[in-house]
């Protein structure tokens, strides 16, 4: 394989990989044998390697000698660390966001919502992750402010694991939906200290739900 084809096919399995663990179709802990992933995707063991290695770097992987690959395990520690930082950063990305955010970036946010909603309430959470992850880098109006989008996605890429679980007991996806929906309000009427404080409440909310799921 010549080292264009390496490289396109590690940029699909890092995407294919990556959606399967953000997903939970690769479970937390689980092992991630090169061998069976190369045969199953059918390529050699260079770009499978290459593609892990990528996720490692993103902390969805852990590399142990002699060993291998494995999905990084949900952690209580993880948990905490994202979620201190999204609270430091997020709530006021957001507010920022309503002021400066235009029609279109409202339309794009409402359709965001819609989708999240559509996914929760058929108990879609495969995918209710990713779309959760897109509608709250929405509110930051990404375009405008690039570094805190970057970072932010970083943040919600560690986290969508965790929001996953969240959704899943009784009433949670509710919850969620009556707080996505008081925030979008709040931020579409340029109300950035309201849109602030809930978006600081959503988060911290989302963040003791699981921590009580994970012990």
């Amino acid at each position: 394989m010549t080292e264009p084809l390496v490289q396109s096919m590690t940029s699909q399995l890092i995407v294919r990989f990556r959606d399967r663990i953000l997903s939970g179709t690769y479970a937390p802990g689980s092992a991630l044998r090169q061998d069976s992933l190369a045969a199953e995707f059918g390529t050699s063991k260079i770009p499978v390697r290459e593609a892990l290695v990528q996720l490692q770097s993103e902390g969805l992987v852990d590399i142990f000698p002699n060993r291998g690959f494995q999905v990084r395990p949900l952690a209580d520690a993880e948990l905490d660390e994202v979620f201190r930082l999204r609270l430091q950063i997020e709530p006021t990305a957001v507010a920022q966001g309503a002021k400066l955010a235009g029609a279109a970036d409202h339309d794009a946010a409402i359709g965001a919502l819609e989708r999240l909603n559509e996914a929760t309430a058929a108990g879609e959470f495969a995918s209710s992750g990713r779309l959760n992850r897109a509608f709250h880098l929405l509110l930051i109006v990404p375009r405008l402010q690039p570094v805190a989008a970057e970072i932010l996605s970083r943040l919600h890429t560690l986290a969508q694991r965790y929001v996953q679980a969240h959704l899943r007991p009784e009433g949670r996806a509710k919850r969620a939906t009556r707080e996505h929906a008081a925030l979008l309000k709040a931020w579409r009427s340029g109300k950035s200290q309201q849109a602030r404080a809930l978006m600081h409440s959503h988060i911290k909310s989302t963040r003791e739900d699981l921590k009580g799921r994970l012990r």
